[in-house]
């Protein structure tokens, strides 16, 4: 199913937050299925068995997706909690993590964490008020930190060249500053992982 932004419950703020949630939470059951995958396996909530690769957190690639999964986790309990009786359901997510190679799981977490980065920065024409913007900005920050986390680690591993910051336009960039991807770009790539 194509979700859109229309199909985000609530208006002004509370579907702004609604739609970050929505991501939140996408951000967070993909961490724990990436987590899986590279280390001893499980099973995820729609009950399929991810076999484990079983890496170590001695690695970057698996101490990071811990850490980093902790912190999406607590960005979809803020949000929820902020949301109150006004927040959506979660999701159950399918990312075919039980098939994935240790580089594809990484190149999905990265992707993942670079559209994030631009989710955020495209959300904020749609808050009618400044009382979330400051979240969201930091939200979007961190982010951005765990984009650049992976580009190193993927670049270390498998000698990739990605940016760890935007660049110039010299270089292909945008003069150096993040862009932002509009909410219906978004729920486009990623309704693809939602199955219930």
């Amino acid at each position: 199913m194509l979700f859109t932004f229309d199909d985000i419950p609530g208006t002004g703020d509370i579907k702004v937050l609604n739609y970050a949630l929505a991501l939140e939470d996408l951000e967070s059951d993909l961490y724990d299925q990436a987590f899986m995958r590279l280390t001893v396996g499980g099973k995820n909530k729609l009950g399929i068995q991810i076999p484990g690769m079983n890496l170590n957190d001695s690695q970057a690639d698996v101490y990071y997706m811990y850490q980093f999964g902790v912190v999406e986790t607590r960005h979809s309990q803020f949000l929820r909690a902020a949301l109150g009786s006004a927040a959506i359901s979660p999701f159950k997510y399918n990312f075919n993590m039980q098939n994935l190679s240790r580089k594809q799981v990484l190149d999905l977490i990265y992707t993942a964490e670079s559209t994030g980065t631009g989710a955020y920065l495209g959300a904020i024409p749609y808050l009618e008020t400044k009382t979330y913007l400051q979240i969201a900005g930091a939200i979007q920050g961190t982010e951005a930190r765990h984009t650049a986390t992976f580009a190193g680690i993927i670049d270390q591993l498998f000698n990739e060249g990605l940016n760890v910051a935007p660049v110039t336009k010299q270089y292909g960039g945008n003069n150096g500053i993040e862009v932002p991807i509009p909410p219906n770009t978004v729920l486009k790539a990623v309704s693809g992982f939602i199955v219930a």
